[in-house]
């Protein structure tokens, strides 16, 4: 077996001790044998509540949510429903190497030891308002491979709510007032971005670009980087610097409960944000352009 750098053994350590720790459903779906040198790995996060079977029951592609099933038909039914991948900017890291598999799979979250043991997956679907997580055994080489041929092989699913901060505070019901509230005060900004955010991207495999519908959590959602200070807005860069020159947005209504708000900068080809009604207030729903290649 190929020994692992120190930084890899950690982490699966980490994993394994946090899957021992993990609180288990009222009625978990069965676990598929493992090989007595496979690292285990955790539930992708702690969350308030595993899924019941009853919940589970209600998602339309719930027959494919067995232990045992090809992680490739599984996942096939879940992008059919209608649900995304929900992307995890630390995947490259936790994966190490090259990480390509974080670009042919990026609902990817991590694999512990050498891939021959547990991957860690997360899906969501705003219109549900859930997100589904799911731990799968056999490595991730042949990933692709259904029926007997398959190795890589569903061993866990679990359902969370993806809800949005309680009591939350809107600055204003009227757009423009909202708009300059929500790039000004973090917490404006962390109560009005939805759970999941709704994302194109585009990874480059191989010769080929692939343009990938997904979700990012609030949280990691990086594609507004403007800031409302001194009367203006600001572009803010990666390291959290703020350009003193003030940045043009332009607002749009594609429907009377819709706004875009686009900006250029740089030699980017301008940048696309959405906003959705919420109630009296404005929630960011959505980053609806891929990024230039």
């Amino acid at each position: 077996m190929r020994r692992l750098p120190p930084s890899l053994l950690m982490l699966a350590a980490a994993l394994a001790t946090a899957c021992s720790e993990a609180p288990a459903p009222s009625a978990p779906l069965p676990v598929a044998p493992v090989a007595p040198d496979v690292v285990p790995a955790p539930a992708l996060e702690p969350v308030a509540a595993a899924a019941s079977p009853a919940s589970i029951a209600t998602l339309p592609f719930a027959a494919q949510l067995a232990a045992g099933r090809p992680y490739a038909e599984v996942r096939t039914a879940i992008l059919e429903a209608g649900w995304r991948p929900i992307v995890n900017d630390a995947c490259a890291e936790n994966v190490g190497g090259e990480a390509v598999i974080c670009r042919e799979l990026p609902e990817l979250e991590a694999c512990s030891g050498t891939g021959e043991g547990f991957c860690l997956m997360a899906f969501g679907s705003t219109a549900a308002g859930q997100a589904l997580k799911l731990r799968t055994v056999g490595g991730h080489d042949g990933w692709a491979a259904t029926g007997e041929a398959a190795t890589m092989r569903l061993d866990r699913a679990d359902l969370v709510a993806a809800d949005p901060p309680a009591d939350r505070v809107c600055g204003s019901s009227d757009f423009l007032t909202f708009l300059e509230t929500f790039a000004a005060d973090p917490s404006v900004r962390a109560a009005w971005t939805a759970p999941l955010v709704r994302v194109a991207l585009r990874y480059e495999l191989g010769e080929d670009s692939v343009d990938v519908a997904a979700l990012q959590r609030a949280a990691e959602f990086r594609g507004f980087p403007v800031i409302h200070q001194g009367e203006a807005f600001h572009h803010v860069d990666a390291n959290g610097a703020v350009d003193l020159a003030p940045l043009a947005l332009r607002v749009t209504e594609p429907d009377p409960d819709t706004r875009d708000v686009a900006f250029d900068y740089g030699m980017s080809e301008g940048n696309r944000v959405r906003f959705a009604r919420s109630g009296d207030c404005w929630e960011l729903v959505e980053d609806p352009d891929p990024p230039s290649p």
